[in-house]
């Protein structure tokens, strides 16, 4: 029966250590260390005369097309590999710009201007509802105690709420992407990542150059050379710095992205 994958894989690196001992001992890199081994056989064994006139020449071509074609395999797979990262961390990218963008165009104050007809008619309503309204106080006397019950709940529940509100005093409320939206920036998070986009209003469309970016495993600073930095602290988890990356997304808008180290969730 032949060898399992992993069998076979644990074959071929076996003697990994030693070759690697004497590569280093190579100076001219892999020409003299294929040099080296050849050298070997020729002294030391008979493969150059000992089978058939082309054996020896036949064997190494056949070995060293194996190989090429592994290796090529490997290189279009890794290849494969990357592009799909990037145009998923480029999807991911264009998805939180766009998310920022909306965020941004919702919290700009909209005021419109009421015609005639719709401004009678809310005056209308506001009339008809102070009218309601002073009719039922009219009946204040006759419900003294229905409403004496009626504010002591109200009141209670107006003390709950207060107790709540001043427990959650200070809490962001975390928006759709399980992050938050800040002042100057807004982050989402999955269980293995977290991104981040900052918008700079600048007169100028922002390249690389002009940026400061630098991802640590557990501190993040973000911002414009010469300017005070947008992001400059500490993160609650550690992340992947080798994994991680910054792009810019039409020329205004910086996004991060950041693989956690133990999938936590993070606050930043």
């Amino acid at each position: 029966m032949g060898a399992s994958g992993e069998d076979a894989a644990d074959s071929e690196e076996r003697f990994d250590g030693m070759l690697l001992a004497m590569a280093q001992q190579h100076q001219g890199g892999v020409r003299e260390l294929v040099n080296t081994f050849f050298s070997f056989l020729r002294r030391k064994t008979d493969f150059f005369i000992g089978g058939e006139d082309g054996a020896a020449e036949k064997l190494i071509t056949e070995t060293f097309n194996h190989h090429n074609k592994l290796a090529q395999k490997a290189q279009k797979e890794k290849a494969a590999r990357q592009e799909a990262e990037q145009r998923e961390k480029a999807e991911r990218a264009a998805k939180l710009t766009k998310e920022a963008k909306r965020a941004e165009s919702d919290a700009e104050p909209r005021i419109k201007e009421l015609t005639d007809e719709e401004a009678e008619r809310l005056q209308l309503e506001i009339d008809q509802k102070k009218e309601k309204k002073e009719n039922e106080s009219k009946d204040v006397p006759e419900k003294s105690s229905v409403h004496s019950m009626e504010s002591s709940e109200s009141s209670k529940l107006e003390t709950d709420e207060e107790e709540e509100d001043e427990k959650n005093k200070g809490k962001l409320k975390p928006n759709s992407g399980n992050g938050a939206d800040l002042p100057n920036y807004r982050w989402t998070q999955t269980l293995s990542e977290v991104d981040l986009a900052i918008p700079f209003k600048v007169n100028f469309r922002l390249k690389g150059k002009d940026m400061m970016v630098d991802i640590q495993r557990r501190h993040l600073k973000v911002g414009l050379k010469g300017h005070p930095p947008m992001i400059d602290g500490d993160l609650y988890n550690e992340v992947k710095v080798e994994e991680s990356s910054w792009l810019i997304e039409d020329g205004e808008i910086v996004t991060v992205h950041l693989e956690k180290v133990m999938g936590k969730d993070f606050n930043i």
